[in-house]
């Protein structure tokens, strides 16, 4: 067998056994990827951080992009997060509260798609699931959801209870727009508030 020839088949096996993979997980997680609005769920609820896209207020910067990793938690869906007024986005939210927050299984470092086979999973593979939120980024300090939300940021982040006074913490939400998932080839899957929230309204 030429070098080429082998080289081929240990391409075509990766192939085969990152198919098996995606396959077992999606098994084992009961969802099809078929399944826009059971797929987004999954990814919220087995994440913690994310991507927050603002519009950047930096000077000489301003109305460019800008990316900051943002922890969260959730509660039937709707994201929750702690943040300061001194951080740069929290900063941008104040001027223009418009924002996209962005979850990829590459977050998580066991899933074959990602990038666990060499030469074959990649984070840019559609099927290493990527999703983007699109909403408003609203204070909802001092009200009855906002100490919910408080509540559970601190189960999935318990080092948040140490965090340092003097920094204007407060607790927000996003109100979301739309939600653009890709989970698998063909293109990405827009998915409206009213099916992501479904079945929890």
């Amino acid at each position: 067998m030429t070098f080429r020839k082998a080289g081929l088949v240990v391409m075509l096996v990766a192939m085969l056994l990152t198919v098996a993979a995606c396959a077992y997980l999606e098994n084992s997680e009961h969802i099809s990827r078929h399944d826009k609005v059971g797929w987004a769920r999954r990814m919220v609820e087995e994440g913690s951080w994310g991507v927050l896209s603002t519009t950047s207020t930096r000077p000489g910067l301003e109305g460019t992009p800008f990316g900051n990793p943002q922890s969260y938690a959730e509660i039937n869906g709707t994201l929750y997060f702690y943040v300061s007024a001194l951080d740069q986005s929290i900063k941008d939210v104040a001027v223009n509260p418009r924002v996209a927050f962005t979850l990829s299984d590459a977050m998580h470092p066991s899933n074959p798609a990602c990038g666990t086979i060499p030469r074959l999973g990649d984070p840019e593979s559609p099927l290493c699931s990527r999703m983007a939120f699109s909403g408003d980024f609203v204070d909802i300090s001092g009200t009855v959801e906002g100490d919910l939300a408080m509540t559970a940021l601190l189960e999935a982040h318990p080092a948040m209870e140490e965090w340092p006074e003097g920094h204007k913490w407060f607790v927000a939400k996003l109100d979301l727009s739309s939600v653009w998932l890709i989970n698998m080839y063909g293109g990405a899957a827009l998915i409206s508030p009213e099916d992501y929230y479904g079945d929890f309204r």
